[in-house]
């Protein structure tokens, strides 16, 4: 069931945690980056620590799924298309909550390694852009009933349009 929480200080020091405990488990092998809601001041989501991992090439994305799992990370098991992007996550079989990480690992040159930070750095540039996308994630959270794949699917648009105006300004 789609949760939306307040923005939450204690997100960066999640994610400043878990990076650590990430570093301790793959050591320098990928680039660790806080992608996501959690990852932008004052946006309000799902309050799930989304987290991408970097790698050189896709050898090294299979040693590391080998060491994550060892450490209590699981495979994702839906079926949503990932495009060459191994998804991870520290909630097993139930529906990631508050606190939950999530795992993107990827290559460096894979497109949603750079949109992911894109999106990312114009929301924490743009104050208009920001309060436009907060509001939208309310709109559609009251319209979709608590259905996490059609709330992700209608930001879409959005999502796309933030990336192309970052594009654009580069």
């Amino acid at each position: 069931m789609l949760n939306l929480y307040k923005y939450n200080e204690s997100f960066f020091l999640l994610f400043k945690k878990e990076k650590e405990k990430l570093k301790q488990i793959l050591g320098t092998i990928c680039l660790i980056e806080h992608i996501g809601s959690t990852a932008i001041p004052e946006v309000d989501g799902k309050g799930i620590i989304d987290i991408m991992l970097i790698f050189k090439d896709q050898d090294k994305i299979k040693n590391a799924v080998e060491l994550l799992q060892k450490k209590d990370y699981f495979l994702a098991s839906d079926k949503i298309e990932r495009k060459n992007r191994v998804f991870m996550s520290s909630a097993g079989n139930r529906e990631s909550d508050f606190g939950d990480i999530h795992l993107h690992l990827t290559t460096k040159n894979n497109d949603d390694y750079l949109n992911a930070i894109l999106f990312r750095d114009f929301l924490k540039k743009h104050p208009h852009e920001k309060k436009e996308y907060i509001d939208l994630k309310y709109k559609l959270f009251n319209k979709v009933d608590g259905n996490r794949l059609k709330y992700t699917e209608l930001k879409s648009d959005f999502i796309k349009k933030i990336i192309d105006l970052a594009k654009n300004k580069n």
